[in-house]
């Protein structure tokens, strides 16, 4: 019964998969070495794009920002509605132009695509069309140079192809400089930028032509810039634009410190910051008394006295430091004698008198 039964089984599929086969199944339409070789091929396609979905994509193109200008080797798509026949992409020249059908030259030059989509809208409405609706865009992005100095990795000069921003710029320097305390980024970002009309003519300063171009300076909080927080700060860099990225001013710390010597002035570094910095004061000879000495506003030499214990316990404001200042940590002399005097005496010890020291 049990070999009835399994050969009953094995007769039916036989019956059924035929069936099976040729009502409209694959097999029906396409050979089996087709089927392998199809099979294949998508499995090999699934390979390929789950490839490419775990490869990092190159960033879509920024669009152009609203107050980019225009400029020599630029590639501009200019269409009219309705006009298919004046529609086209241009390469604005070394002389700032462009040539158009009909009206012909027209200067583009320190323009926004704004500004010529009107300009090429007069030309053409002058004489030639009624309400001629214009769109210009940016298709391709002359080579812009910016330099970006100061305390980054790898200054120099860049080239940039497109709109870049702030951040952009200082990540192609290789970022901020941060070895050592004399070598590391201030607290803001200076963006020196020529002062030009719409047209690039520069003029001297005063206005009179002829003269070297006068600048703005753009002071940008760099630790806000970095925080991510403050959007309006990545401002968009423009050609001709210099990033200056002032190291960090240095002040000096000696006396009785654990490790005298500079640090970085930045973050609204204070005082007991500092002598954190130098390793803390040394317990051996150091006093509670320091001076800070700096120049006033007249250059004219000043000496800050405090004491470092009233400030630790809040007795006394915490004093900010400046560029330049040098922090003495007094030392007592009562307690260099006592060191002293220890050293000279083999097995000897004067570490209570140390309480007394001032």
């Amino acid at each position: 019964m049990k070999n009835k039964g399994y050969g009953g089984i094995l007769g039916v599929l036989a019956l059924l998969l035929p069936v099976a086969w040729g009502c409209g199944g694959m097999a029906g339409r396409y050979p089996a070495d087709q089927i392998l070789t199809r099979m294949e091929s998508q499995k090999r396609q699934g390979e390929v794009q789950g490839l490419l979905a775990g490869r990092a994509l190159p960033p879509a193109p920024n669009p152009a920002p609203l107050d980019y200008k225009v400029g020599p080797e630029d590639l501009l798509e200019v269409q009219i509605y309705g006009q298919d026949n004046l529609n086209r992409q241009v390469r604005v020249s070394g002389q700032g132009e462009v040539t158009l059908p009909l009206v012909g030259p027209v200067r583009v030059a320190g323009l926004s695509p704004q500004d010529i989509e009107r300009k090429v809208a007069e030309a053409y409405g002058s004489n030639y069309l009624r309400n001629p609706q214009v769109t210009v865009s940016v298709k391709e992005y002359r080579h812009q140079r910016v330099a970006v100095t100061g305390a980054v990795d790898k200054p120099g000069n860049y080239e940039m192809i497109g709109p870049r921003t702030l951040l952009e710029m200082l990540a192609m320097a290789g970022g901020l400089q941060d070895k050592g305390p004399s070598a590391k980024a201030g607290d803001v970002v200076h963006v020196i930028r020529a002062k030009t009309s719409p047209g690039f003519k520069q003029e001297g300063a005063g206005g009179s032509p002829g003269g070297p171009p006068s600048a703005e300076t753009m002071v940008i909080d760099l630790k806000r810039l970095l925080a991510g927080n403050a959007p309006e700060l990545n401002i968009p860099v423009r050609h001709g634009d210099i990033i200056h990225v002032p190291f960090a001013g240095n002040a000096y710390v000696l006396g009785g410190v654990r490790r005298p010597g500079s640090v970085a002035v930045r973050d609204n570094l204070t005082l007991s910051q500092a002598v954190a910095l130098a390793g803390g004061v040394d317990p051996v000879v150091a006093t509670n008394r320091v001076d800070i000495m700096r120049l006033d506003e007249s250059g004219k030499p000043v000496t800050v006295t405090t004491r470092l214990d009233r400030i630790l316990n809040r007795q006394e404001p915490d004093i900010p430091l400046k560029d330049n200042d040098v922090v003495v940590v007094n030392v007592s002399s009562f307690k260099q004698a006592l060191l002293v005097f220890k050293e000279l005496l083999p097995g000897g010890t004067v570490s209570g008198a140390y309480r007394f020291a001032y």
